[in-house]
């Protein structure tokens, strides 16, 4: 990939994030860092696809970085993390490969559409499992400083 394709991918990545978040109705800093949160997870995806070969470990990794950036940036601006999560995946979802999936079903070319299932669902599981287990590692952490913090006397 040459170095124009990977800005004009990042500067794609940022303003569908950016629109995506509008529909959230999100205003201010948090709408210029939920773009950022797609753009910054679209290039960890592409840096991850790029040294792995299983397409369900690249975007488990690359929904570990949109989890944890959401949880991180959620906790800086007060705000909950989905506000920042959702626009920073959506560049993730598997949109063309689920319709070709149909497509082929449909058509009655069951075994590409089989080839396009299987990406469909490497990239869905992928992208559940990471968010999945970064939102429940923060709730683990919360519930344990809430129960564990000194309370004042």
């Amino acid at each position: 990939m040459t170095g124009m394709e990977l800005f004009w991918q990042l500067a794609s990545a940022f303003l569908g994030s950016f629109g995506f978040a509008i529909l959230f109705h999100v205003r201010g800093l948090k709408l210029f860092v939920a773009g950022l949160g797609g753009m910054a997870t679209w290039g960890f995806y592409l840096l991850m696809h790029a040294h792995m070969e299983s397409l369900l470990v690249a975007n488990l990794f690359a929904a570990l970085f949109a989890g944890l950036f959401a949880e991180i940036m959620a906790r800086l601006l007060r705000s909950p993390a989905t506000v920042f999560a959702a626009p920073a995946v959506i560049t993730m979802v598997p949109g063309g490969s689920l319709y070709y999936t149909l497509y082929n079903a449909i058509a009655g070319n069951a075994e590409v559409a089989s080839e396009y299932g299987q990406t469909t669902w490497d990239v869905a599981v992928g992208i559940a499992i990471g968010l999945a287990a970064v939102t429940s590692v923060f709730h683990l952490l919360t519930v344990l400083r809430q129960k564990y913090q000194t309370k004042p006397q």
